[in-house]
């Protein structure tokens, strides 16, 4: 019999039988998996709070056949506030479904753990630029699952002068100004998009959310990451940001 004590963080629940739920959790010690939480669902259940989805928790947890059970449970932190705005959940949700998609499942990654839970913590406060965490958060992201774009040279030659280099998906990051016109479908891309990128990747993203980016710079930088993550993740979690899209569009049009 194996009982794993760990923190974990709540990507998705799914409701079972009358009063059971099966969780898919991404821990501190054991990466992605799924646990069945028996009488999560009835009101004066101890495990209630811990089995919302985004809950941060300490979880003991017994394994049984291919799937774990929770046994105990004591939240951390719930991120309750996050609910109470529909644009700070549209984000959070999407930033657990990239995970729940494209992160296989019993692998550790604890670089990957602290993003979430610092993403999370950054969308329950009220001032900050969503779209910016959000952009962060996919860089970063890309990094920990091996497609890091390439931004402090030139991916083709190795040349680290960028000045008036472009931005190309296929070949994974900056294109300098003397390889540019070797490559089909390069971005335009400002020099300030490229450094900050490299801050991004360089920095956590707590660190990150500190910086003042010009608008111009955070589209820019959303409409790059936008198609590098079409060519190299599962979209599916990009419902949620279909989502926000439609609610920006909306208040654009009042």
């Amino acid at each position: 019999m194996v009982i794993v004590n760990t923190q974990g963080i709540v990507l998705r629940a799914v409701k079972y039988k009358e009063n059971d739920l099966i969780l898919t959790i991404f821990t501190r010690k054991l990466g992605k998996l799924s646990a069945i939480a028996k009488g999560a669902r009835r009101t004066k259940s101890a495990l209630l709070t811990s089995c919302q989805v985004f809950a941060y928790s300490n979880f003991t947890l017994k394994k049984q056949g291919n799937m774990y059970r929770v046994v105990q449970s004591e939240i951390i932190k719930s991120f309750y506030e996050i609910s109470y705005d529909l644009d700070r959940f549209s984000y959070a949700t999407y930033a657990v479904q990239l995970i729940n998609y494209n992160v296989e499942d019993e692998v550790t990654n604890n670089r990957m753990f602290i993003l979430l839970a610092q993403t999370l913590y950054l969308y329950a406060k009220e001032d900050i630029d969503k779209v910016f965490i959000k952009d962060a958060f996919e860089l970063k992201f890309l990094d920990y699952i091996g497609f890091r774009p390439i931004v402090n040279r030139c991916s083709n030659c190795g040349n680290k002068n960028l000045t008036n280099s472009v931005f190309n998906i296929y070949e994974g990051g900056a294109i300098c100004e003397k390889c540019r016109d070797f490559f089909e479908y390069n971005m335009k891309i400002d020099l300030t998009t490229i450094r900050l990128m490299e801050y991004i990747l360089n920095n956590d993203i707590l660190t990150c959310n500190k910086a003042k980016v010009s608008k111009y710079i955070v589209k820019e930088l959303d409409k790059i990451l936008k198609r590098y993550l079409n060519q190299y993740v599962d979209n599916r979690g990009f419902k949620s940001l279909n989502l926000i899209e439609s609610i920006e569009n909306k208040k654009g049009a009042e």
